[in-house]
């Protein structure tokens, strides 16, 4: 890539419900993911925190995520301690 070319990095998202299931996950694949998924949860935990009190659209948005992210980990049996801002479901 020359000095002056451009990159542009665009955010997709992605209707998980519109996603054919190509195939299921083994044990290993299934252990590996839940293992990635519970770093990135730990390894945010702080960054979330000091959002919890942030009004912004970006904040909400984060937490609303990370929310997610901790109510899948918690269905797949992996039980983490939730920053301020993240709440266990009802």
């Amino acid at each position: 890539m020359s000095a002056g070319a451009a990159a542009s990095i665009a955010h997709v998202s992605v209707n998980a419900a519109q996603v054919p299931v190509l195939e299921e996950l083994s044990s290993r694949e299934l252990e590996a993911v839940v293992g990635a998924a519970t770093w990135y949860a730990k390894y945010h935990e702080r960054m979330i925190a000091e959002l919890a009190d942030d009004r912004s659209a970006l904040a909400v948005g984060r937490r609303d995520r990370y929310q997610q992210l901790y109510n899948g980990l918690a269905k797949l049996g992996v039980r983490l301690r939730r920053p301020e801002g993240i709440t266990p479901p009802l």
